[in-house]
């Protein structure tokens, strides 16, 4: 029986991977006069930049200081992201959720700060039963820390949770946590590919909820 949802945050609720694939474009153009290609950028999407960073040194000697990055792109990201609307089916979904007696989480990457902002000024933070962000685990995605984090707090087995994630490093830490994952790309991690994703829709706007609690638990693929 389907009991609790898990959802992601950036690029699923809010757009923000978008706004961060320019930010990550015009600085590197800019202090390295390198043309970032979204292959490389999927890397640190829902995970850590460490992991690109690291990559761009071994293979292309581009050395990047994360502190200075963090510092020089802040403030730039702030503005961008300050208006940005929840998703097409974000808020219907959400509704749906609750409605349905279900018990939500939100589980992401990112420290509490930013997403807490944004669900609030969205005016759907009240929905959520709980927050589980970077600042509360030893390991964030792909880990599955998370999402198993999440789940426990909603006292839902991996049976009895589903996942919502738009990331490859998203499905394979759900995956990770044997916790089913429903994928919903944005116009940035369209170009992943989501082997063993429950089931990949174009939008939360797809989703009829009903269906889904009568069909939950069968071996369904994308």
């Amino acid at each position: 029986m389907l009991k609790a949802i898990i959802m992601d945050f950036d690029g699923l609720i809010v757009d923000t991977e978008v706004v961060w694939y320019k930010i990550f474009q015009d600085w590197f153009r800019e202090n390295h006069h390198y043309e970032l290609p979204v292959n490389e950028f999927l890397q640190c999407v829902g995970a850590s930049s460490k992991r690109l960073f690291d990559q761009l040194a071994a293979e292309k000697g581009i050395v990047v200081d994360d502190k200075r990055f963090a510092e020089e792109t802040k403030q730039s990201f702030i503005q961008r992201s300050a208006q940005l609307p929840a998703k097409e089916g974000v808020r219907d979904f959400i509704i749906q959720v609750k409605d349905a007696g279900l018990k939500l989480a939100l589980a992401t990457s990112s420290k509490r700060e930013k997403p807490q902002h944004h669900l609030t000024r969205l005016k759907l933070l009240p929905y959520f039963d709980v927050l589980v962000t970077a600042e509360d685990v030893a390991k964030i995605k792909p880990a599955p820390d998370l999402f198993l984090k999440a789940a426990e707090q909603l006292g839902a087995t991996n049976k009895e949770a589903l996942i919502i994630e738009d990331s490859e490093n998203g499905l394979r830490a759900g995956r990770a946590a044997e916790i089913p994952v429903v994928v919903v790309p944005n116009e940035v991690t369209k170009y992943s590919i989501f082997h063993g994703a429950y089931l990949e829709l174009a939008s939360l706007a797809e989703v009829d909820l009903d269906n889904w609690q009568k069909s939950f638990g069968g071996d369904r693929h994308a």
